[in-house]
């Protein structure tokens, strides 16, 4: 004997007839709201997997084996969801309502550690404006460190241990 099923039609108002039909074994004590919103489920999932397709390229991959395929799906699903927790973020009003921190926190003239100095040459002999060794250490020769001398080793130095 089959389970009872439960027959849902969307028939949105304008329509001569009904657009969309469902069929459905859920409990008798299911609310119509949780009926619907579990049967729209499935169009939200598609959405996203389209989307995770075309916009952020789970659909790129061109290996051969599970394990890559597996690290790449991950990393597009880890992208998709910050996307989507940005989108939240953004108010729907108008450009004027996305503005998150009133003013930068990055002040004006920061060069972050590492990045090359926008006035110098690529050749740091070249540049015309240096400052007089402001990033040279202020000894004119490198210092030299003594070479330690190993230990004098006889026969009955162990040369490794192991447990």
């Amino acid at each position: 004997m089959r389970p009872e099923e439960w027959l849902l039609i969307e028939w949105p108002e304008g329509e001569d007839e009904p657009t969309k039909y469902w069929l459905s074994t859920l409990s008798e004590d299911v609310t119509f709201a949780r009926l619907v919103d579990l049967t729209k489920l499935r169009w939200r999932i598609e959405r996203d997997y389209q989307e995770l397709k075309q916009e952020v390229g789970l659909g790129h991959f061109e290996g051969r084996g599970w394990r890559g395929f597996h690290h790449h799906a991950t990393l597009c699903i880890a992208a998709y969801g910050f996307l989507v927790s940005e989108r939240e973020t953004i108010p729907p009003c108008g450009p004027g309502a996305t503005r998150l921190f009133k003013e930068l926190a990055i002040p004006a003239g920061y060069r972050p550690r590492g990045a090359p100095d926008k006035t110098g040459a690529s050749y740091p002999k070249l540049n015309r404006n240096r400052e007089a060794a402001a990033h040279h250490c202020a000894h004119p020769a490198p210092l030299s460190l003594s070479v330690l001398q190993p230990a004098h080793r006889t026969e009955t130095t162990p040369r490794f241990v192991t447990q």
